[in-house]
């Protein structure tokens, strides 16, 4: 076996296929020795892409991709086999010799950047660039780890210092670092600029932005496209966001290089920067790649600004995540707001918490194209915000909160409505359907159509009403608001207990008619040949009655809270608050941070819980 042929099967055999992807790609257990997740050559709703981890290979039955590790990277980074096996070789320490001559393009240019980020790095200390940086408020650590530079303001610094060692202007050319004007003279394209290497998902160095420490223009230049630097499919941070973002499920997305690493520095690891105006498809594939749910717009802008934001995001963006556009405290930006104290850090982490939700928006926006109070309007609103209701997957958030706000807007019983998405074909929807979608009276909410049902279920064994309404009562939660069972527990002590007062009495309230139907049925039910258990029916209904009653708690301390952090905003960027009243609004925000992010941590566990019962559920049936 020859040099070249050992290295590349001590390469294979040491890379960790599992691990290479899995720093893509959310991989999730699939069977025994087997991993899967969203395939990254292609796009999907639901897990195709599997990992074969003691065999070492992939496969895709969406698109039929497969292969090892050195295909895997070939794909993937479009490169040839030799550069492959090379980067692999360095990431894990095996030095590969005897490759057929000649290296990639791609590899080429890579080193150059390389070079280029040493020599870059190598003019920052002294220069006004480490000053404002310092200004800014970056630390040492931070300026070192992510490289950051300096350009200086001369027009062949880089050229000349590139060409000392060997590199080919043409290349350098190629590789964007310098440019040529209409008589072909050729200089540096970043001059008198602090440096920022903009990597890509596997670290390395793709390209670079720069920016003017004066007031010229353009403030900002990042490279131009090249084989390595695509914009549109980039996002600055990414590398080192990764896990952040895989673990909390959640990225936030910014404009600025300098508000990546001011985040990153304060403790918001899961942020990125988007080398544009907006998310990319391309972008959102990578995100999507690693499970997030929830994406924050961290822009600097007013409310218009956040409408005009998420306008003009793409629509199959919005569909993949739970978006919201992000307002800042003060009007800063990111940077600014998280670099000047703790104060202002804890107003920025709450921020985060509120601002204009994408799937609202999109909801306003149609809601106001119909008139959503006739039959006609509602049936055009349904069928326009079809695609989006439907699904993708078992737990799919922006259609559940989508669903949500149709619900509540439009009057309609949640029931049939899901029903009607169920169909064979939900396109076909006329008004008297829309009709039948609506609820019975907007006062049978779905928790009070519950507890008259359970009314039903106790008047049906009068020897026993009132031991079982005690069980109903006690089923309750503590915080219980307006309450079918309270009332009718009232009812009851009013009545004496006695079965023939409290039917009359409740055939005469609202609702009777329905806790009448219920009865019958029950009544029905328990006449059969298979016997009703009444007290098991009875645990089961009050178990969702408890459900709705402490959704609705939540919900309520949710408002709460949102209102007191206005409150305490209100009184932060009001230059008029007394410091004494400033310090205890800081202290708010605090308060309401935590508690916010106690309620997303519960809400994280909830949603785990359900998917680990659907996924029971599914064995069970298996």
């Amino acid at each position: 076996m020859s040099e070249f042929d050992d290295a590349k099967e001590r390469i294979r055999a040491r890379v960790d296929l599992a691990q290479l992807v899995g720093e893509t790609v959310a991989l999730k257990p699939a069977g025994r020795g087997q991993l899967k997740g969203l395939c990254p050559f292609h796009s999907e709703r639901t897990p195709s892409f599997h990992v074969h981890v003691e065999r070492g290979f992939f496969y895709c039955f969406g698109c039929g991709a497969k292969g090892d590790v050195f295909d895997y990277v070939m794909r993937t980074q479009g490169l040839e086999f030799r550069d492959a096996l090379q980067l692999l070789g360095e990431r894990v320490g095996i030095e590969v010799r005897g490759a057929p001559a000649g290296q990639g393009r791609r590899r080429d240019l890579l080193e150059i950047n390389e070079a280029a980020l040493a020599w870059f790095t190598g003019q920052l200390a002294g220069s006004p660039a480490a000053d404002y940086l310092r200004r800014r408020g970056l630390t040492d650590e931070t300026v070192r780890d992510w490289g950051l530079g300096f350009a200086p303001d001369a027009w062949d610094g880089l050229l000349k210092h590139m060409l000392t060692r060997g590199v080919r202007d043409d290349d350098l050319l190629s590789a964007g670092l310098i440019t040529e004007n209409e008589r072909g003279r050729r200089y540096d394209r970043f001059r008198g600029r602090v440096m920022f290497p903009v990597r890509d998902g596997m670290g390395r160095v793709v390209g670079f932005a720069g920016r003017l420490l004066d007031d010229g223009v353009p403030k900002y230049l990042n490279s131009p496209e090249t084989a390595l630097f695509k914009k549109g499919e980039l996002l600055y941070g990414l590398d080192r966001a990764r896990t952040a973002i895989r673990e909390s499920g959640e990225v936030i997305v910014v404009e600025g290089y300098m508000d990546v690493l001011a985040l990153h520095q304060t403790g918001f690891g899961n942020a990125v920067a988007a080398l544009g105006a907006n998310l990319t498809v391309e972008q959102a594939d990578q995100l999507t790649r690693l499970d997030a749910q929830r994406v924050l717009l961290a822009f600097d802008a007013d409310e218009a600004g956040q409408r005009a934001v998420l306008a003009g995001l793409e629509q199959s963006v919005g569909r993949r995540f739970l978006v919201q556009a992000v307002r800042l405290p003060s009007g800063k930006d990111p940077a600014d707001a998280v670099l000047a104290g703790e104060a202002e850090r804890v107003a920025f982490a709450a921020a985060l918490r509120t601002g204009v939700s994408e799937v609202a928006f999109r909801f306003e926006r149609v809601l106001a194209q119909h008139d959503a109070a006739t039959p006609r309007g509602q049936r055009a609103v349904l069928l326009e915000l079809l695609p989006a209701l439907q699904p993708r997957d078992v737990v799919d958030p922006v259609a559940s909160e989508l669903r949500r706000l149709v619900v509540d807007h439009l009057g309609l019983d949640a029931g049939r409505l899901d029903a009607w998405l169920a169909s064979q074909r939900p396109q076909r929807l006329d008004e008297t359907s829309v009709r039948g979608l609506r609820r019975r009276g907007e006062d049978l909410s779905p928790v009070r159509l519950l507890e008259l049902e359970v009314v039903g279920l106790l008047l049906l064994e009068p020897e026993r009403l009132r031991e079982r309404v005690r069980r109903a009562l006690a089923a309750l939660p503590a915080e219980t608001g307006e309450s079918e069972l309270v009332a009718f527990a009232e009812l009851c002590e009013r009545c004496g207990w006695h079965d023939a007062e409290i039917v009359a009495a409740v055939q005469a309230r609202d609702g009777g008619e329905r806790v009448l139907e219920r009865l019958v049925v029950h009544a029905a039910e328990s006449s059969a040949d298979v016997r009703l258990d009444v007290d098991l029916r009875l645990d089961q209904l009050l178990s969702r009655v408890r459900e709705h009653h402490v959704e609705a708690g939540r919900r309520l301390r949710q408002e709460r809270l949102m209102q007191r952090l206005e409150e305490a905003r209100a009184e932060v960027h009001d230059p008029a608050t007394p410091r004494e009243r400033l310090e205890a609004a800081y202290a708010d925000l605090a308060e309401v941070q935590g508690a916010l992010s106690a309620r997303e941590g519960e809400r994280r566990l909830r949603s785990a819980e359900t998917l680990r019962r659907i996924a029971h559920r599914r064995r069970g049936r298996a």
